[in-house]
């Protein structure tokens, strides 16, 4: 249950922990693109009780001015817990937009469901970013008041 973790606001500073819950990160251009992306201050990160790094979102206005989550990670041991849908619920709680935007690969079947569990609406697809594998764009709507 995503209960059992706690989510706080994370920051370029923070860029060495995210390697706890993605491996990837030790690749130095992808730990550069990813450190670039942190300097907006807009993205979260999920903690155990024993203070492990368990998954994290990143977060920027570089979607035409609206907030994107451009990554959502689970660390692998962590997944199937509820760890993203609690990342991505503050990711739209935590804006102060009419709207947020999100995307993943055709291919992605376990991010796909989750967003379609989540309320998330088909918003486009791009094509050629990934051949064969479409870029699919989603968006979550903020009722009116929220």
């Amino acid at each position: 249950m995503a209960d059992d973790y706690e989510l706080r606001r994370i920051g370029a500073g923070d860029l060495d922990r995210l390697a706890e819950a993605d491996p990837r990160l030790a690749d130095p251009a992808r730990a550069a693109h990813i450190g670039e992306l942190l300097a907006a201050e807009l993205s979260w990160a999920a903690f155990d009780a024993g203070g492990a790094l368990v998954g994290f979102a990143v977060v920027t206005r570089r979607f035409f001015g609206f907030p994107f989550v451009d990554l959502l990670v689970t660390a692998e041991a962590a997944r199937r817990r509820g760890i993203g849908s609690a990342l991505m619920g503050r990711c739209e709680a935590a804006h102060d937009a009419d709207r947020i935007f999100t995307s993943t690969n055709e291919s992605n079947a376990p991010m796909r469901a989750l967003l379609s569990r989540d309320g998330w609406r088909p918003a486009g697809v791009i094509h050629y970013l990934d051949p064969g594998d479409p870029e699919l764009v989603f968006v979550k709507l903020r009722a009116p008041g929220d």
